[in-house]
């Protein structure tokens, strides 16, 4: 057979067919200097389609999102409008972390993964979780919005619950699109449900320039994402259950509930510690601060969950030596891309706030040079967390959360008990070490081979990191 066809033939066992894409990688592949004419694995192509399609789809979305908050903190949205917004936000964020059963994770890595009846019964327990959200929500938003002495965020809660319920309606049949890293159509929905509560978002500020601009454009990408998942869907969700499938859901869900959960109260449940401690103006540059700041880091990091991990699960099920080459290829990218993040917000941080957003939100400057190093510190970490995940380890991650957690509480009441909110920055910015450093952990236990890979970027980047802050603050 020859080398066309017997690419063609394995690629299209992972991704169904050779497209005219593929070939054009190939070809390019090829002739990097040093490699010569080696032919090209089919998994590098399904890396590059994969990552293609993501970085063009997902990063349409957080450019969406993104500019849709620029747009309305520039022109028509105070301050004290995102940080109300911020409060239904991270109250939404809770709920739906706390109630996490990782039922994405599990069909991607779950030997059932290609099963329609195990599908559809994730799609059962996924729809019924959204309805659970959408009930807890209405019950707890009359105390929450009591505690923050912001009567005005209760109904805003009680709109934006609904895009919890009607999201987890989307069709299984993305679940299956992601294990197979078929992300054409997947990209595209998240890319058009943000776009379109971009434009809703807008509009409804140009009347009402209020913080229910936000909440409405979260309702409406929500509609359109999930009645755009069953236009696409490969086969129909029906009410076809099976027990022993739940049982695997809900089991691998435990470990993803405790993760999840401990996620939460180690990065979403700051803002409600620092909502209670500082004034609504300075909630909402401290939330535009981290918008620009998870940007770039979580476009990068979408590719790694619905490219990278895939293949390393795919590859761990078959061989482990095979998922630790694809590591290593992972964690010298990730470790470039998070370093020049890391430098170019402590760099470049408060002049990124005055031409985004102008004067008005001039406090998010400082803000963003820290939190722009916690987020690049994250993206680092992405490729040890991937690598644990894909052997069905994640009791690291609830580790590290949890570790995250309670150093964020320990610092947070110290910051604001004896010093001020740049101290609590500081914490927060110094946070993700205390999660990584499990997953180091974990990593040492699992795949001993890397470790010292791992400890000689990691050292990298913190001396990297730390010389360019030392400059900054000299020039200042």
């Amino acid at each position: 057979m020859n080398e066309p066809a017997s690419m063609a033939t394995e690629v299209s066992e992972l991704t169904g067919e050779l497209t005219s894409f593929d070939r054009a990688v190939a070809t390019v592949i090829r002739w990097i200097p040093g490699r010569g004419k080696v032919a090209v694995s089919p998994r590098t192509l399904v890396a590059a389609r994969g990552s293609a399609w993501t970085m063009a789809g997902f990063g349409a979305s957080q450019i969406f999102r993104l500019l849709g908050q620029l747009i309305l903190a520039r022109i028509l949205i105070a301050p004290e409008a995102f940080g109300l917004a911020a409060l239904v936000t991270v109250f939404l964020s809770g709920l739906e972390m706390l109630s996490d059963l990782g039922i994405n994770t599990d069909v991607v890595q779950s030997p059932r993964g290609d099963d329609p009846l195990f599908v559809n019964t994730a799609f059962l327990i996924q729809a019924g979780r959204g309805a659970m959200l959408c009930a807890v929500a209405a019950a707890f938003a009359y105390p929450f919005a009591t505690f923050y002495h912001q009567p005005l965020v209760r109904p805003m809660i009680f709109l934006a619950a609904a895009s919890l319920g009607i999201r987890n309606l989307a069709s299984g049949s993305i679940l299956t699109m992601t294990r197979h890293v078929q992300l054409g159509k997947v990209t595209m929905l998240n890319a058009g449900g943000d776009a379109a509560g971009l434009v809703v978002s807008v509009l409804w500020a140009v009347v009402s320039p209020t913080a229910w601009a936000l909440v409405v454009g979260r309702v409406a990408s929500s509609v359109v994402y999930t009645v755009g998942s069953h236009i696409v869907a490969e086969r129909p969700m029906s009410f076809e259950w099976d027990s022993n499938a739940a049982r695997d859901i809900l089991s691998f869900g435990t470990g993803m509930f405790l993760s999840s959960a401990t996620y939460f109260l180690s990065t979403e449940a700051e803002r409600l510690v620092v909502g209670k401690f500082i004034t609504v103006q300075e909630l909402g540059c401290f939330s535009i601060a981290l918008a620009i700041s998870w940007a770039p880091s979580r476009i990068v990091q979408r590719v790694v969950a619905q490219v990278f991990f895939p293949l390393i699960a795919r590859a761990s099920r078959e061989d482990r030596a095979t998922a630790v080459k694809d590591y290593r290829k992972v964690r010298v990218v990730l470790f470039v891309l998070s370093l020049v993040l890391a430098c170019g917000f402590i760099l470049l941080g408060p002049l990124i706030v005055r031409l985004l957003v102008g004067s008005r939100y001039a406090d998010a400057g400082w803000m963003l040079q820290l939190l722009g190093f916690r987020a690049a510190l994250e993206l680092f970490s992405a490729a040890t967390t991937s690598l644990l995940f894909a052997v069905g380890v994640s009791k690291y991650s609830a580790i590290g959360n949890a570790a995250k957690a309670t150093f964020l509480c320990v610092g947070l009441a110290i910051a604001f008990g004896k010093y001020g909110f740049r101290e609590a920055i500081w914490v927060m910015a110094l946070s993700q070490l205390a999660n990584y450093l499990p997953h180091f952990w974990g990593l040492r236990r699992e795949f001993i081979a890397v470790t010292r890979t791992e400890i000689t970027y990691f050292v990298l980047f913190l001396s990297c990191t730390a010389a360019t802050a030392s400059l900054v603050s000299i020039a200042y």
